[in-house]
């Protein structure tokens, strides 16, 4: 019944998606100049952060840990950020120690305060079906958790918290399975000035294409990546709990 109703919705956030893709690509073409100008310059860039003083790395780090446990803004663009603010090796340093201490976080905050806490914070629903999902796997497992994409990594960390396993190794297993993303964010945004203006028209419809497809099929690209993760991570013998 409800069928036609949820047709029209995804109709109408799809013509959303295209007007908002329009508008920015129209928004690019029209004021590419200034920002050109602005972005081109690598030395002007890092004289408008610098007016923000000591503080701007300290800001862009607790922006890093509060998307982890609120997700206020994607990491992804604050990787992007970090890397055309401070380059590559400085934005990939402060964008890791963003992650770290956002991933540790939230897996002392499920150690700490246990369920109750972590289903104030996360789906309820979602926490209960991956709950079943990483019910006694060990640390191979959460590691491609953190590597691989399609998959909810903020909320494994609150399950991490939940579970025996020791916070200091998974912390460290969740950096280096985070680093490879990290890597690829910062390097865009260390290197957007090499493209031109009008090849970002593009790479903005492709990245809303694929922001898209994800919302769309996101169970099933989740449930495939899982199946993934099982088959290459086996459970923890029961001697281990």
């Amino acid at each position: 019944m409800n069928q036609p109703k949820d047709d029209r919705g995804v109709w109408i956030r799809t013509a959303l998606l295209i007007v908002l893709v329009v508008a920015a690509s129209a928004a690019l073409w029209y004021w590419h100049e200034p920002l050109w100008e602005f972005f081109e310059n690598q030395d002007r860039i890092k004289a408008w952060i610098a007016g923000f003083g000591p503080w701007a790395p300290l800001i862009s780090i607790a922006l890093n840990a509060a998307q982890v446990l609120a997700a206020p803004i994607p990491g992804q663009i604050i990787g992007i950020a970090n890397g055309a603010m401070y380059g590559l090796w400085m934005g990939t340093l402060y964008s890791m120690v963003g992650l770290v201490v956002g991933r540790s976080l939230a897996m002392l905050l499920g150690r700490w305060f246990g369920r109750q806490l972590v289903e104030r914070l996360v789906d309820q629903e979602k926490l209960a079906s991956w709950d079943g999902i990483a019910q006694r796997r060990g640390p191979l497992f959460f590691f491609l958790i953190f590597l691989l994409p399609f998959l909810p990594d903020d909320l494994v960390c609150f399950l991490v918290g939940l579970s025996p396993l020791p916070i200091l190794r998974m912390s460290v297993l969740s950096a280096l399975g985070g680093l490879p993303g990290v890597f690829v964010s910062c390097w865009v945004g260390a290197n957007m000035t090499n493209l031109p203006w009008w090849a970002w028209i593009p790479l903005i419809i492709g990245a809303a294409g694929l922001g898209w497809a994800f919302w769309r099929y996101e169970s099933r690209l989740e449930t495939a990546m899982v199946g993934l993760v099982e088959r290459l991570s086996p459970k923890r013998p029961q001697a281990d709990e």
